[in-house]
């Protein structure tokens, strides 16, 4: 587990702001986006307008929990924070009515997983998986 830690502290400092070494470019297990704020992974998925589910996975991208757990939501504009509340194994975040996170702004995620804290990592709103177009798509 210590070796783990030491990788994950690695791997970030290598990787910059960007991520795409782990995967972050790509949908996690249920859709949706990944950023790994230590050593584990969240995954934020949108339900509605002003919603949304934030999984907090493992270094695999499995074993969700909320035991030993915690979560903070906030959006940069308007500055606001989400409610949190715990649901089966995910968190369920919602925004007042007046927030639309299909707008421009940031979302900032600071998780505890399982014990282990991870620093604020940030998801650009609004979310899109930034995987390039298929180069033969309209070709025959």
């Amino acid at each position: 587990m210590k070796n783990i830690r030491w990788l994950a502290v690695i791997l970030l400092s290598l990787g910059g702001s960007t991520g795409w070494t782990h995967g972050e470019d790509k949908p996690g297990p249920h859709g949706g986006f990944i950023r790994m704020p230590g050593a584990f992974h969240t995954e934020v998925l949108p339900e509605a307008k002003n919603s949304l589910k934030v999984y907090l996975l493992d270094m695999q991208w499995k074993n969700p929990t909320t035991e030993k757990s915690s979560l903070v939501v906030t959006l940069t504009k308007p500055a606001v924070k989400a409610d949190c509340t715990t649901v089966e194994n995910f968190y369920y975040c919602e925004f007042p009515e007046s927030v639309d996170l299909s707008q421009k702004a940031d979302l900032k995620v600071l998780a505890k997983r399982d014990g282990q804290q991870g620093q604020s990592v940030t998801y650009p709103l609004p979310l899109k998986h930034d995987i390039p177009d298929d180069p033969h798509k309209g070709h025959h």
